[in-house]
């Protein structure tokens, strides 16, 4: 695997803020002092970002939505940044059920795992992506398709996602053979496990392989697992409100 967080800016990033108006979703937002919300933006280029904006008030007092893309300014020299200038572009998706947790997994994703301010090249077109993948999808194996994907492209910009076509000994992966993920090492052969072809399929980002979809997710939760921690995933939790779901 390459080193952690092989993105497009190798340290974090404090941007000139100079009234441009910077395409955005909100990931989160809180209450904050009296009249405020803080809120973790995706922005292009610039990654993950707090700020603060006033609450709306009068013909403006419509509440700020998660997967609505917006149009925004931001001022401030510190780390916690304050929207000047906020407009709507779209309606926001009209997710439900277990497509509304997949999105809100998408979002706690980005806000447990990317670091504040740290630029990427392609993380917000990922995103963006995503969220429409996932208006989309009809069935649970589009859903699943579009949730791997996601991780997928995280992992990568994280740098924590293995080679998928080579084996720990740098060999290609042989699809008659059988691999499991060892931690600092990548896929080494084992007389149980997964499929090269599957292992060879997600790396094609062919998922009408039949193991394709499986086999990603164990190996996404085996990955995700050491960045997330102890801490549960809220939006996860919400899954389990439902049956069985596919984050």
């Amino acid at each position: 695997m390459s080193a952690p967080c092989a993105a497009w800016a190798t340290a974090k990033i404090n941007p000139a803020m100079d009234g441009r108006l910077w395409p955005a979703y909100i990931l989160h937002s809180r209450p904050y002092q009296e009249n405020k919300l803080l809120l973790q933006l995706l922005l292009p280029e610039q990654g993950r970002i707090s700020a603060v904006v006033r609450r709306r008030s009068g013909k403006q007092h419509r509440a700020l939505q998660p997967f609505q893309p917006y149009l925004l300014s931001l001022g401030g020299r510190s780390a916690l940044k304050t929207v000047l200038q906020l407009e709507e572009q779209a309606a926001a998706y009209p997710y439900r059920g277990r497509v509304l947790y997949s999105a809100l997994y998408l979002n706690e994703l980005l806000c447990r795992l990317w670091p504040a301010d740290l630029g990427s090249d392609s993380l917000f077109a990922d995103y963006q992506q995503s969220l429409v993948a996932l208006a989309q999808s009809s069935s649970d194996g589009m859903l699943e398709q579009a949730l791997r994907q996601f991780e997928f492209a995280l992992l990568a910009e994280l740098g924590q996602l293995p080679a998928l076509e080579l084996d720990a000994a740098a060999q290609p992966v042989q699809a008659e053979q059988y691999y499991q993920f060892a931690a600092e090492q990548g896929l080494v052969l084992s007389p149980q496990g997964w499929r090269g072809a599957a292992l060879l399929a997600i790396a094609a980002g062919d998922w009408q392989q039949p193991d394709a979809l499986r086999v990603a997710k164990q190996l996404s939760r085996q990955l995700l697992a050491p960045l997330l921690g102890d801490k549960p995933l809220t939006s996860r939790a919400l899954f389990q409100q439902l049956s069985s779901g596919p984050a």
